[in-house]
């Protein structure tokens, strides 16, 4: 009987052993995974860290042409728009002018100004003078133009009551292209313009071309 009890006594240990090892080795894995992350982490720390005190205080400049600017205004433009149920809107062929020393861009743009009467629509043609600043949007390298302000507007034939109207139907249409149209983005490929796409430091009109200083 001993004999017996001793036997199952063996043949059910080794079950429970087993299941015993599969658990440490379970926890061992798992304990190497988080070590490993860790390991991982603080290296990408270091990089990042090693990164910014060799670019701190080193400065890079993007400068951009008045063409340049142009042509990225001009590339969804033509657009055609409805305000206060009255005015078709519709603005194209901008024309970017760049003063020295000033930190805003200005545009001039044809305006076809429709204005319904009655049941048919009446068309007013004319141009529009616009100054501009300038936004940076650091999560994606992008810089925008933005507060548009109207310098001035002439439209052919309009009548004066409805003057503000279209001043605001205006500002209104440009605020919306500016933001959702970027002037330039940063290179990604670029390292340097890369790790200075975190700040903005200045913005300013040198030589007709508008200068851009990026750093950290």
């Amino acid at each position: 009987m001993p004999e017996n009890l001793t036997r199952r006594c063996c043949r059910t240990s080794f079950p429970l052993r087993s299941k015993l090892a599969a658990e440490r080795g379970v926890i061992f894995k798992d304990i190497l995974m988080k070590k490993n992350l860790l390991i991982a982490a603080v290296v990408i720390l270091l990089l990042l860290i090693g990164a910014y005190f060799y670019f701190s205080g080193k400065e890079y400049s993007v400068r951009l042409t008045e063409l340049e600017i142009q042509t990225k205004l001009a590339e969804k433009l033509p657009i055609t728009k409805t305000y206060f149920f009255i005015f078709q809107l519709t603005i194209s062929n901008p024309r970017v002018r760049l003063e020295n020393g000033s930190s805003s861009v200005n545009a001039g743009l044809d305006v076809v100004l429709n204005i319904t009467v009655g049941e048919n629509l009446k068309p007013l043609g004319g141009t529009v003078d616009v100054s501009g600043g300038i936004r940076y949007a650091s999560e994606n390298g992008e810089f925008f133009l933005t507060n548009p302000k109207i310098e001035n507007f002439e439209i052919q034939g309009i009548n004066p009551k409805y003057t503000n109207k279209v001043n605001a139907s205006i500002t209104k249409f440009l605020n919306e292209y500016y933001e959702k149209n970027a002037i330039y983005t940063l290179n990604y490929s670029d390292s340097k313009q890369t790790v200075a796409r975190m700040i903005l430091k200045d913005v300013i009109v040198d030589n007709k071309e508008l200068a851009i200083t990026l750093g950290i």
